[in-house]
Parts: structure tokens; sequence; C-alpha cells
């Protein structure tokens, strides 16, 4: 399938910065609930703190298993916040990335994917298996099909 029309693929190179995330294993059935439970639990920490997230929320897929994914998620924060029990001081993965904005529900982002690996073949670039997901929009004020996310996969030097 061409992807080209829908999926306009580029490289952007993305410089590291603190973060509140929280690490897990999960089958991709459950990561909505436990991106739900999880942002909400780190913006809970955040006000506690008297603080705010300062860019929008992220995920970051280490393994693209669909029975065990290795999932990192959480926020972009200001330098020097302290993580706790559950959440952890960590920052926004760093590189040279394939990237697309992908528009519409969460669970049919697929399509987004096969664009960046043919777009990645077809440049003679090499994916690192490290996808990076910007949820740009609210799911709680905007309607699935206007949901915006940046998809990125890392490229191998």
């Amino acid at each position: 399938m061409d992807f080209e029309c829908q999926f306009q693929c580029e490289i952007r190179e993305y410089g590291a910065s603190p973060a509140l995330t929280i690490r897990l294993t999960t089958r991709a059935s459950d990561i909505a609930r436990l991106f739900d439970e999880g942002y909400a639990s780190i913006m809970r920490y955040l006000d506690s703190l008297g603080k705010a997230a300062v860019g929008p929320p992220f995920a970051v897929y280490y393994t693209m298993d669909m029975e065990r994914l290795d999932v990192e998620f959480g926020f972009p924060v200001e330098e020097g916040i302290e993580g706790n029990d559950s959440i952890t001081a960590s920052s926004t993965p760093s590189g040279k990335a394939a990237t697309c904005l992908y528009i519409g529900p969460y669970e049919e982002v697929e399509p987004a994917y096969d664009a960046l690996m043919q777009w990645i073949d077809e440049n003679d670039f090499e994916s690192t298996g490290v996808a990076y997901e910007i949820y740009l929009n609210d799911p709680g004020s905007t309607l699935p099909d206007f949901l915006k996310t940046q998809v990125s996969l890392f490229l191998k030097s």
C-alpha cells in the first residue's frame, strides 16, 4: 500500500528533556487503561509538588511485541523534579528519527507505522525498533477522529 499521500514522513532530531515517567511491560490490550491511570497519577504527583508538565504526554515503546510491550510514558517537566516510588525522574528520548503526524483514534495508528517503515526502507535508513509517540491534544476534549499523534521511529546511526 502506498502511504505517501496520507502521511508526510520526514527526519527529525530529538533532544532529551527532563521527564517524569512510568515504565512497565504489559499487553497492548491493557495499554489504554494503564495510560489513563498512569498519566493521572503523574499529574496528581506534579500537582502535589505545585508543578506542571511543560509539554504534551508521550510514550516510548522499546518493543512492539503486543503481548509484552515494554513501554515508558509520561510528561516533560522542568529540570530537577524528583520521582517517587512509582514515578521515575527520566528524560524524553533523543536521537534521529523518522516521523509523521497521525490524526485519528489511538487504536488505529498502525497505518502511520506502516508508512514510516516503508519510508525508512525506501530512503535506506534502518530503524532501531524504538517507537516514540507524542500526544498533541487531549482525548478528554477531542473526538477520537481528531486526535493528533506525532509518531516516530528512531534510526540507527
